[in-house]
């Protein structure tokens, strides 16, 4: 099993590193995806060294995508074409696509990957407005492949939230 946490420039840091820690304590291999450069610099200025580039693995296969949220991180993610690519391929395959805060709306909504599925997200008016009749209000949403969140007070449950999606346990 392999899990790609995507990150950018702006990413929340706990929305991003959450689920990396609690994938990585179930064993399961779970790659640091940048779309900015080797080393993306975080929301509240932590530097992060990726494990791959977006060039170079967004053809590759996983078992799940996680799409941290964080201004302008999300906003990074959504306008970069191979990671929309990568994420909308998870879709279409119905694998495990999970986003947590403004990517419920800035990354799956505005390249209406939500189809018919709830979701939540930060709950500022503009995300809410993206998602519509999807929006539930939820801390965490799941619904079919997706998994959403909305915001840094809900990382763990989100994380875990994943591993329960992917029948995985973290050992803590």
């Amino acid at each position: 099993m392999k899990i790609a946490v995507l990150f950018a420039n702006g990413t929340e840091e706990i929305e991003g590193l959450a689920p990396v820690d609690v994938i990585r304590r179930c064993g399961v291999e779970c790659e640091i995806v940048s779309v900015s450069g080797k080393t993306p610099v975080g929301s509240h200025g932590i530097s992060i060294t990726a494990d791959a580039l977006i060039e170079d693995v967004f053809n590759n296969t996983y078992d799940a995508v996680v799409i941290p949220g964080g201004m302008p991180g999300a906003t990074n993610i959504s306008q970069n074409k191979n990671a929309v690519t990568l994420i909308k391929k998870m879709v279409d395959s119905g694998k495990i696509v999970a986003a947590i805060c403004a990517s419920p709306a800035v990354v799956l909504g505005e390249h209406n990957l939500i189809g018919d599925n709830k979701a939540t997200c930060y709950p500022a008016e503009s995300f809410i407005k993206t998602l519509g009749s999807a929006y539930t209000g939820a801390s965490v949403e799941v619904s079919g492949n997706l998994i959403t969140a909305n915001g840094p007070k809900s990382a763990m449950d989100f994380s875990l939230a994943v591993c329960k999606a992917l029948d995985i346990t973290p050992k803590f």
